[in-house]
């Protein structure tokens, strides 16, 4: 299963990060991968990545934050306002199996219009601007709502990857990759059936 994660100029590290390693250890084709052109991406900060490819037709998608809250000149906030990738995201939406997100990268797919009428979450200092797109917040963690799952800030997307682990290759190997990460998962996931991880109710 090929999942791509999108970064861009001013990405949070872990948001992206985070999940890829976990992924990865599950088994997962993972990939960074950029907006729309190839090339360097620096994140915000100062970490240099060459993504050698653009986003393209994936099984599925995460999309890391960053930048959002302080509006800076390269983040979220910034390609929100630039559009393209927003566009990119809602091309790939419609054949990807689900499209996922850490901290304010929900906001990149809202501006998408992939989370109007849905239940979402993102970075706790966002719920206000998130619920302005049209959105039910949930204000946990990780919030799956069928093929559109969010994590809320940074450390989330180790939860994320693992909550996506659990649900495509099973609990077993989620609990071999969290404990080869020596990483406890933490708070149920919320589910529109409200079936998560161990112990949700």
């Amino acid at each position: 299963m090929r999942v791509e994660i999108v970064v861009f100029d001013g990405f949070d590290e872990l948001d992206a990060f985070g999940p890829f390693e976990v992924l990865a250890a599950a088994g997962f084709d993972v990939a960074l991968v950029t907006a729309h052109e190839p090339g360097p991406v620096t994140s915000m900060r100062g970490v240099r990545v060459d993504v050698p490819t653009p986003l393209g037709r994936p099984d599925a998608v995460v999309v890391a934050g960053g930048g959002w809250l302080n509006r800076a000149a390269h983040g979220s906030w910034a390609e929100a306002r630039r559009g393209v990738l927003p566009r990119r995201l809602a091309e790939v939406a419609g054949s990807a199996r689900w499209m996922a997100s850490v901290c304010t990268g929900s906001m990149l797919l809202a501006e998408a219009g992939l989370l109007t009428g849905r239940n979402a979450t993102t970075n706790r200092n966002a719920y206000g601007e998130l619920r302005g797109y049209g959105v039910t917040v949930i204000e946990e963690r990780v919030v799956d709502d069928g093929d559109r799952i969010t994590a809320g800030a940074l450390s989330a997307g180790l939860d994320l990857g693992l909550w996506l682990t659990e649900r495509e290759l099973g609990p077993d190997r989620a609990a071999r990759v969290a404990a080869s990460l020596d990483f406890t998962r933490r708070d149920p996931v919320w589910t529109r059936t409200s079936i998560g991880m161990a112990g949700a109710t």
